[in-house]
């Protein structure tokens, strides 16, 4: 049987703006006084402030976006308004917007379909990208977002988020996305699912050294046995164990050397 097609983010965006919704599933009147933020708190700090936008599944349009698209973009607010998701997919790097397109957002899909509808607004999706700014050069930010209405079969219909700057603390690769739930009373967080996404194939696989202390690890060595064995600092070693629970999406030792079995790295 054929393996059921994942569906894309490009697609969707198309497909959602062919429906008829009805007049008022999308309310956005009186929204924008959530985004305020030109008191005088905020004049030092107004470059460090995350673009805030808000986003229609429907259309493909942002409802609202706000000023800091200028100091982290270097696009107006009313190019990112009229041009929309059209816009921004113009100015992706290809590689990140074949990887969303093809993978984060299917598996973001997947997600909210397994989420109670009511509950999706409480569940916040990041992940870093790259996109071309307003002078022609490719920027790495950090984007957290949460969809705040969606339909009775769980696809999203308006996303608000905030996107940072990143590009002096974050390489392009991997791209990392986690999911988290916020308590609405308390604020905090519970992370949900944490998934590494490789740009290249060829970064996926584990080098010689990581598969050296990948033995020792099913042997049942610790960092600091590890590390005497291969003349290593244990920092070293710990560091490699981070990158391969990366690269194989695992969480723990256990899960680990299951994915090794299952790949016939062992």
């Amino acid at each position: 049987m054929a393996p059921k097609k994942k569906s894309a983010w490009v697609d969707f965006i198309r497909q959602q703006g062919d429906q008829k919704i009805t007049p008022g599933q999308i309310k956005t009147n009186g929204i924008e006084k959530l985004f305020d933020v030109r008191h005088h708190a905020f004049n030092v700090l107004n470059h460090s402030v995350p673009m805030i936008y808000l986003l229609d599944y429907t259309t493909g349009k942002y409802v609202f976006v706000s000023n800091q698209c200028e100091a982290h973009l270097n696009f107006s607010t009313k190019e990112m308004m009229d041009g929309g998701v059209n816009f921004v997919m113009d100015n992706y790097h290809p590689e990140d917007l074949n990887l969303f397109n093809n993978q984060i957002f299917s598996d973001r899909l997947k997600m909210l379909q397994a989420i109670p509808v009511h509950e999706h607004k409480d569940h916040i999706f990041s992940f870093n990208y790259r996109v071309k700014n307003g002078k022609g050069q490719y920027v790495n930010l950090l984007q957290r977002n949460a969809f705040i209405q969606s339909d009775a079969n769980g696809n999203p219909l308006l996303s608000m988020g905030v996107v940072t700057n990143i590009n002096h603390y974050k390489l392009e690769n991997p791209v990392i996305q986690l999911v988290e739930k916020v308590d609405a009373l308390t604020g905090s967080t519970e992370l949900v699912s944490k998934n590494t996404y490789y740009l290249r194939e060829d970064d996926k696989v584990f080098s010689k050294r990581e598969l050296e202390i990948l033995v020792y690890i099913a042997d049942g060595l610790t960092s600091k046995q590890i590390a005497d064995n291969l003349f290593l600092s244990e920092y070293t070693v710990i560091n490699h164990k981070r990158n391969m629970h990366h690269k194989s999406n695992t969480q723990n030792t256990a899960a680990l050397l299951g994915f090794a079995f299952k790949q016939h790295l062992m």
